[in-house]
This record gives C-alpha cells, structure tokens and sequence, in this order.
C-alpha cells in the first residue's frame, strides 16, 4: 500500500511517501481502507518527538480517517464489510496517512450518512476532544457562560456547537477575519478578538465582573496562565495544551476552581474504556445527519502533498479543519 511514513523525528523532510506493507489485524481491529483523513496539532508534534519512548520508526501518522471496513478481527462485534465508517487511530500506533489503517473496533462507529468521507475524516479528533472536554471533564451546564480559546481553530469550532447544544452562552476567542466569522456561524454568542482588546478584561465586562463559568483552554502557555483571573469562583477550566506556570496553578487555589486535563488519546494509549469514543462518535453522527453539528474544512491536500499540510497546521493560523484526501 502507499503511506506516508516518518522515516525520523523533526521537520517536515522526514516524511517520504513509499510503499509499505498493509497493516496487520488483531483481533479486535478493523481493517479499514482509507478514504480521507485529517491533519491536526498532535500529527506535527509527534513527528516532532512528543511520545517518542512509545513511537517506533518508521511509523504512520495520521489521527482522523473516514473510510470503507475490508476486514475485521475475531473479536469484533457490531461491524460488516462494506461498512462506512469513521474513527481517530491511536497515538501510539500507525495512522491513517495511508491506504489502509487498523484501528480498534470499538473506537469507531458508522459515519454520518449526510457527509462524505473527506468531510467525515475531519470529525472525529477534534469531536471527541470537544465532547470528552466540556460534557465530561466540566459537566458543562445550559445556564453557564464558556470561554472557548481558539474557537476558530478545529476544536473550537466544534467546541461551540457542542456548547449551543448543551444551551449554553458562548464566548469565543479568535482573531482573523476569517475565524471571527467561523465562531459566529457556528453560534458564538460573542467573539473577542485576542489582538484588538485584552481577553480577561472583555470576558469580566461581559459577565459583569463575576468572570465565565467554564474555560476551554485550546492555546496554553500566557493564555493558560490568564484564565483563572476571568473565571468565576468554584468555576472550572479544561485545557488540551495546558502550562507550567505556578502562578495559574495558585490563583486556581484561592478561587476554588476545578482544572481538567483532557487528552482524547488516553482510552486508545491505555486501554481504558475505548468503546466510549465509538459511542460519542456514533451520537456525534446523529448530531451530523440532523444538521446540528457541521464541520469546517479550509485546505484539502492530496497524500503526496502531506508536508505542505503539516507546514500550514504549524503556522497555527489554521480556520477549522486541514483534510487529506487518500483515495
């Protein structure tokens, strides 16, 4: 099959479109062929090094595919051949950035009918990073304010129509045209924009001066350090990037506010229940087939193109999803 490997870990050289083998299947795998698949932060970090004592080389990478099930494994239970479906590999083995990829039966779940599987192959990262984030660590509720960071980016984006569905008031942080315009169609109540006025000082106006109820960090470092000072007392944040920062960690202390991690690698790395994730994709597919939950595709790259992609995710200047097309 064609993929495209990492051959090492640092720039963009180190990927090299080859033939390799076709992944082999375990017993509670899928055999999928790949249609599409997407790129997002996590691809150009790991070919950077991140997880590098759990990355063997070369190695696939390529964390969103939509496509067609060719086998299964002993094991599993609920899927067909023939079956569409749509799923986000795991981190730690190969991806989707190839003809074919295995991935845990139980991850995955039949894709929205409504989409194609280029649009599909955008979907599940950044939704499951979303849902776990705010209707699992926070408990979001429909009579809060949540501050979402980046909500132009592809998880924010999905981050706010999660939140309108939940019935909550949406606050949004974004900067260029192009991504203020995005929040705002997928219902942001407001949108601030980070280089034209002071973020916390926006939010405590808006909240009239008792701060949001939930952050939803997707940036990190100053950001992160930040929030606690526009978040409301016995509030909680939920960061995918987080910081070091001593300072934050204090502030949090003294207004009893709750940080949540979130890592939607975690079930797929450990084994911790990884049937959760087929089950929020699968609800999230309904969402998708009533037209309440959309996602944004900016860029589509061919597979031989996959360098170019993972060069534009790293600017971070990247309105919703960058999708790969395979097939």
């Amino acid at each position: 099959m064609r993929a495209v490997m990492a051959t090492g870990f640092g720039g963009t050289d180190v990927l090299e479109l080859c033939d390799t083998h076709t992944p082999i299947l375990g017993d509670q795998d899928l055999l999928v062929e790949v249609h599409g698949a997407a790129v997002n932060p996590v691809d150009y970090k790991i070919r950077r090094g991140a997880f590098r004592d759990q990355s063997q080389l070369p190695m696939v990478l390529g964390f969103d595919a939509s496509g067609v099930v060719c086998a299964m494994g002993q094991r599993v239970e609920g899927f067909e051949p023939g079956d569409e479906i749509y799923v986000s590999p795991s981190l730690v083995r190969d991806g989707s950035n190839a003809e074919y990829v295995c991935v845990d039966a139980r991850t995955a779940a039949r894709k929205p009918r409504r989409v194609d599987h280029m649009m599909a192959s955008a979907l599940p990262l950044a939704t499951l990073t979303a849902w776990e984030a705010l209707y699992e660590r926070t408990s979001l509720d429909g009579n809060e304010t949540v501050l979402i960071h980046a909500g132009g980016g592809g998880v924010g984006h999905i981050a706010i129509q999660l939140a309108k569905l939940k019935g909550a008031r949406v606050l949004a942080t974004a900067s260029r045209d192009e991504s203020i315009e995005l929040c705002l169609s997928c219902g942001a109540d407001v949108v601030i924009n980070y280089v034209e006025e002071d973020f916390v000082k926006r939010v405590l106006e808006l909240t009239d001066g008792r701060g949001c109820d939930v952050a939803f960090d997707c940036v990190g470092g100053e950001v992160f350090d930040r929030l606690p000072t526009c978040v409301a007392v016995n509030g909680r944040i939920v960061t995918i990037v987080g910081s070091g920062g001593s300072s934050a960690l204090r502030d949090l202390f003294v207004r009893n506010i709750t940080l949540h991690f979130e890592m939607m690698a975690a079930p797929t790395m450990y084994g911790i229940n990884p049937q959760k994730q087929g089950q929020i994709l699968h609800e999230a597919a309904k969402l998708v087939d009533d037209g309440k939950l959309a996602v944004h595709i900016s860029q589509t790259f061919l597979l031989a193109e996959l360098a170019e992609a993972h060069q534009l995710q790293e600017t971070g200047h990247v309105t919703g999803k960058i999708a790969i097309q395979v097939r």
